[in-house]
Parts: structure tokens; C-alpha cells; sequence
């Protein structure tokens, strides 16, 4: 005996084509939202200036630097280059969370989805989706790739 769904494809369609909007509208203010400085990450910027700005002035003394302190200044440059990669590393990370998705090329076929033809809207779902689930108990739930 064969289980029938009681969602009905129409419902299943409507309730995609909801999701990419909401998607697509997610994807633009995050966007807009990549566009303005982070606070935490223009401090770590400064750090590395500052790292940067020391780094240098080690270097002008090495000339002038006898052994003992030529090996001084060798470890504190080493320690501070390990600082600034640390930064850069956090900089990096905060960067990957904040990664946004050019949806210039989506926006518009979205506009105007009922007025796309069958193949058209596959192309769209192919682009935003890596799956949809249908079930009676769980609803309707849909994972995007963007």
C-alpha cells in the first residue's frame, strides 16, 4: 500500500518560492550590512599598524646592534610577527562569517518568478537550493547552497 502525502505540490512550490525570497532579502542586508566597518576588526587593523610600526623600529636599531642585543631584537621581531599572524588569522575568520553572495543575478528572475517557465524556475532552484524535504509530520523544509 502506497503513503500519499497530504501536502499538495502547489503548497510545496508556494512555500519554496517564499523561502528563496526570504533568502534572497537575507543575503542582500547582509550584504549591505559587509558594507560598514566592524568595529572589532578595525581595532585588530590597528594592532597590526601598531605591530607594524614597532617591527620597523626594531629593524632600524639592528644596524647599530651588537650580538647580544641583535639576538634581542631578532626575538622580539619573531614575537611580534607571531602576534600580527594571530590577528590576521582573527581578521580571516571574521572575514569567512561575513561572507556574502552576489545576488544582483537572482534578484530579478525572483521579481518575477510567476512569469518564469517551468525550465527557468528549475534553473533558478538549481543556483539557491541543495535540497528540499517534504514530510506530513515535519512540514516543509528547505536548505539553500547559497
Amino acid at each position: 500500500m502506497k503513503k500519499f502525502l497530504k501536502t499538495r505540490s502547489e503548497e510545496v512550490e508556494s512555500a519554496v518560492e517564499q523561502a528563496m525570497r526570504d533568502r534572497i532579502d537575507q543575503l542582500v542586508i547582509a550584504m549591505r550590512s559587509a558594507d560598514v566597518p566592524d568595529a572589532d576588526t578595525e581595532a585588530l587593523r590597528a594592532e597590526i599598524i601598531k605591530i607594524d610600526e614597532e617591527i620597523r623600529k626594531l629593524m632600524k636599531k639592528l644596524g647599530d646592534a651588537d650580538t647580544v642585543l641583535f639576538e634581542y631584537i631578532q626575538n622580539t621581531v619573531n614575537e611580534l610577527h607571531e602576534q600580527k599572524a594571530a590577528l590576521e588569522r582573527k581578521i580571516r575568520a571574521k572575514a569567512r562569517k561575513r561572507r556574502t553572495v552576489d545576488t544582483a543575478p537572482l534578484e530579478k528572475p525572483m521579481k518575477h518568478c510567476d512569469k518564469l517557465s517551468i525550465p527557468e524556475k528549475h534553473e533558478l532552484a538549481a543556483v539557491m537550493l541543495e535540497a528540499v524535504y517534504v514530510s506530513d509530520e515535519n512540514g516543509i523544509e528547505v536548505k539553500f547552497s547559497i
